[in-house]
């Protein structure tokens, strides 16, 4: 167990075997919380870090971060499904989150969070998606892997440049560095992606398949719980084109954020405006969570 302090909380770090792999995750505990915590899902480029950024300047909200199976810290347990991944998660959340919690998840896993939402409706009070990829009707969907791409760089500077040249959207210095620092992994001298090439191209050849259950439309229409989305104003994953079809899906019309300097990575490049809508959100009496106190104690169940 890792723990990193700050002036408004705690940086927890561990792993746990809640299902049949040994999974890493990050957990903030912030000084002063907030009765209602939040289970963040990174996306299929990055790792549970890209969450630091906006955890730390909300302040208030305990968030748990894991990396999910294949990505960062955690082991590879093989197996692409949706289900899969909401199943660690959720077993993750049962071990380390009291009582009910927002499903937070960006990019591909937004269809994770709902997921959760739909398999564990007891649990989820709320859902959060951060850009979420949504195809704009009429376009079909890209058929194949990813391209190839580096793996590592020689420094920090030079991932970071990698990141401007093939992410959309307005970037400062500042955000590109924290950015870079917080997904990237320190291995023999070199800086790594969060992932490697193969385990990237296994899970984006499953999403198109036959057999993916990544229907983000057919999920949206199952769930009942409120649901906030953010979209990046230059984000060729979530286009202004698909919003209005993406939150037609919904039973109850979901509140939109537009982040519009960002491209997919709003939390970096308007953390600020994420971080007001998602407080609030969380404050919402719409999601029905009672004024408790949060227990700071975690089981003794992770190394």
């Amino acid at each position: 167990m890792v723990n990193t302090q700050t002036d408004r909380g705690i940086w927890r770090e561990g792993r746990m075997k809640a299902t049949t792999f040994r999974q890493f995750y990050r957990e903030w505990q912030p000084g002063e919380e907030r009765p209602l915590p939040v289970l963040a899902l990174h996306g299929s480029l990055t790792q549970s870090g890209m969450w630091r950024e906006l955890a730390e300047r909300i302040g208030s909200v305990r968030m748990l971060c894991p990396d999910l199976r294949g990505y960062g810290k955690s082991e590879d347990p093989q197996g692409d499904a949706c289900a899969e991944f909401a199943r660690d998660v959720l077993a993750l959340a049962d071990a380390l989150l009291p009582g009910r919690f927002v499903a937070m998840g960006h990019s591909f896993a937004c269809s994770i969070a709902l997921e959760l939402a739909n398999a564990a409706p007891a649990r989820v009070a709320g859902v959060v998606l951060v850009d979420p990829v949504v195809r704009v009707p009429g376009v079909p969907a890209p058929s194949g892997p990813p391209a190839p791409h580096p793996e590592s760089f020689a420094s920090i500077e030079e991932a970071g440049r990698y990141f401007a040249a093939t992410e959309e959207g307005e970037w400062t210095a500042a955000a590109l560095a924290r950015f870079a620092r917080d997904i990237m992994i320190e291995e023999s001298g070199r800086w790594r992606l969060p992932y490697r090439y193969e385990r990237l191209k296994r899970l984006r050849t499953f999403t198109v398949s036959p057999a993916s259950d990544y229907n983000l439309l057919a999920k949206a229409r199952l769930v009942n719980a409120p649901v906030l989305v953010f979209r990046g104003g230059a984000s060729k994953r979530f286009a202004a084109a698909a919003e209005e079809p993406f939150a037609a899906a919904f039973a109850s019309p979901p509140e939109v954020v537009l982040c519009p300097r960002s491209g997919h990575f709003p939390t970096t490049t308007e953390p600020d405006i994420v971080a007001a809508a998602l407080l609030e959100f969380l404050s919402s009496e719409r999601l029905g969570i009672p004024r408790f106190a949060v227990s700071r104690t975690a089981p003794e169940q992770s190394e």
